[in-house]
């Protein structure tokens, strides 16, 4: 497992303005079971990762040579922005699930990372239920929507009101015999190299994920979901990835890196 700290800038713990970071973040530390340490002393120390409440909100970032910067969770970024107001309903994910006027699916997002899907999901009128398993970016992902459901802009607390989140796997979540339209999965998928075409955020978390014992695994995904859906299984898959379980899809919509395989279940 990586070593992870939550930091605490000294500047931060004399700061009244941002003593509420200190107490967040004393509080994250513990409730995740993580070393606080100071800041100042993190170039000298064997952690790999550190979480820290900055200015933007909780971030989780390397401290490895030539990383590429913290990451965090922000439904108001300005080109995650831009691609929300841009026709949602037309995009692939939404006609994946089965958007359609008169038909906006419940939805359960069983791997939700940084919620990005689920977010587009949302907006586009979903009521979607996230899982994520990993309790640090839960941490992450729960700390945007929090922020979110603050947003001066009517619509971003609109969207993140149909959002849920939960702590828990979907082999866990499937034992009490949920319901939902529509599963969707995006499993983690491995980045072969650091490039411009591989966004940072995805970056980060592949390389979080990798010293992660338990990392996102795709085996038992796909038969646990079709015991939960109503309608249709949707997994996003990289586009000359294998059919997922060696099971093929009723159909499939493509796009320039990725695809949605698409299971019928009623």
């Amino acid at each position: 497992m990586p070593a992870v700290a939550v930091a605490i800038s000294r500047a931060l713990s004399y700061s009244d303005a941002n003593s509420a970071n200190v107490d967040l973040a004393t509080a994250l530390a513990e409730e995740l079971g993580l070393p606080v340490v100071q800041a100042e002393d993190l170039a000298d120390s064997e952690f790999e990762f550190v979480l820290r409440y900055g200015e933007k909100g909780l971030e989780l970032d390397s401290l490895q040579p030539g990383h590429l910067g913290p990451i965090r969770v922000d439904f108001e970024h300005p080109t995650f922005a831009y691609r929300v107001k841009d026709r949602v309903n037309s995009q692939a994910i939404t006609r994946a699930v089965g958007v359609k006027p008169g038909m906006l699916p419940e939805v359960l997002d069983a791997t939700a990372g940084l919620g990005k899907d689920a977010y587009l999901l949302a907006s586009a009128g979903c009521m979607t239920k996230l899982l994520e398993n990993n309790n640090i970016v839960h941490a992450l992902l729960r700390d945007g929507i929090k922020r979110a459901s603050h947003s001066e802009d009517s619509r971003v607390r609109e969207t993140v009101a149909k959002m849920e989140l939960s702590l828990i796997s979907l082999k866990q979540f499937a034992e009490s015999k949920p319901r939902y339209d529509v599963v969707y999965l995006d499993p983690m998928f491995p980045a072969k190299r650091k490039s411009a075409r591989v966004k940072k955020d995805m970056f980060m978390l592949q390389k979080y994920f990798e010293r992660m014992k338990n990392a996102k695994e795709e085996g038992g995904l796909l038969s646990d979901a079709f015991t939960i859906a109503r309608r249709r299984v949707v997994v996003k898959r990289p586009l000359r990835a294998p059919d997922m379980e060696e099971m093929a899809p009723t159909f499939r919509l493509t796009g320039r890196s990725s695809r949605y395989d698409v299971y019928v279940t009623g």
